[in-house]
């Protein structure tokens, strides 16, 4: 007959079952619930050249600071082991003079520069403004960029005439708590079309987007697309994206702008320049039409 256990020794082994069929449960778990979440690590998949360029500066980083943290845990865990206390014996001294330390500060260093550099070529290369592609629409406007985007087309001096090349400005407005959006083109019957919190534009086609604020400060992220742009009182501030697939990319405002600020989204829906120049005209008669209404409307109203 096997003897007894301590009331201490079947506590500890009540416990070491609990935490191996809790630490399985949780294994399991992860498992399967892995393919039905998105990566915590990785961002958003890019769909524009410059939301591309902000992904690589994203992983270089993020690669360089994983490598550092191996090095220096490791280096770590080499010295707690080498110059651990033993039994019987005094644990082994190290002292550093400042040779190490300039060798160590000057691989830093380096590291640091080399950093320096790849950000300031992915921001130049993100600002610049590519032109759209065979797919994209054509067309294009005479209101051009003002600050922030680099390399856009201008029409020839004295020409009312849009350069070639140039993108589709679009003016997105924000305001509490919501964004308006303002499509280039003229009609006689109404003033401008515009939408509300959902941006249509054709894929392949380069967008620059002037952003504004009519009230507090706002700001303009659509992950996929590029990076955040702030929209401050008083100026406009640019940013640019050409979608290369068709689809609906969310996306918000990410500064605080006061009690509906949750609420405050962003939907980019990409098109072919096709249901574009469709979404457009539809857009412009249902406004000229309900101008129209509230117009009748004032009239009865004034009889």
């Amino acid at each position: 007959m096997a003897p007894a256990l301590s009331p201490s020794k079947t506590r500890t082994r009540v416990l070491r079952r609990a935490l191996s069929t809790g630490a399985l449960a949780l294994g399991i778990c992860a498992a399967l619930a892995a393919p039905a979440v998105a990566n915590p690590i990785a961002p958003d998949p890019a769909h524009s050249p410059n939301a591309e360029d902000i992904r690589v500066a994203y992983w270089v980083t993020l690669i360089v600071a994983a490598a550092l943290a191996v090095v220096f845990l490791g280096a770590l865990f080499v010295a707690l082991r080498r110059f651990r206390e033993r039994r019987g014996a005094s644990p082994r001294r190290v002292t550093g003079g400042t040779g190490i330390t300039l060798r160590v500060a000057g691989a830093l260093g380096l590291v640091a520069v080399a950093l320096f550099v790849v950000g300031v070529l992915t921001t130049e290369s993100a600002r610049k403004l590519e032109p759209s592609g065979p797919d994209g629409l054509t067309a294009a406007t005479a209101r051009h960029a003002q600050v922030g985007v680099k390399d856009v087309p201008q029409p020839e001096p004295g020409s009312d005439e849009p350069a070639e090349g140039a993108p589709l400005v679009i003016n997105a407005v924000g305001q509490q708590w919501m964004w308006r959006f303002e499509y280039p083109g003229e009609r006689e019957d109404i003033a401008e079309v515009f939408s509300y919190n959902e941006l249509v534009v054709p894929v392949d086609t380069a967008v620059l987007l002037n952003v504004r604020t009519v009230d507090v400060l706002h700001r303009w992220f659509v992950p996929a697309l590029g990076g955040q742009v702030d929209a401050v009182p008083g100026t406009t501030t640019q940013t640019w994206f050409k979608a290369d697939e068709v689809g609906r990319y969310p996306g918000a405002s990410t500064m605080y702008s006061g009690t509906g600020f949750p609420a405050m989204r962003i939907w980019v829906r990409v098109v072919e320049p096709e249901e574009y120049e469709q979404y457009i005209e539809q857009r412009a008669n249902d406004l000229t039409e309900a101008q129209g209404a509230v117009e009748e409307q004032n009239r009865e109203a004034e009889e």
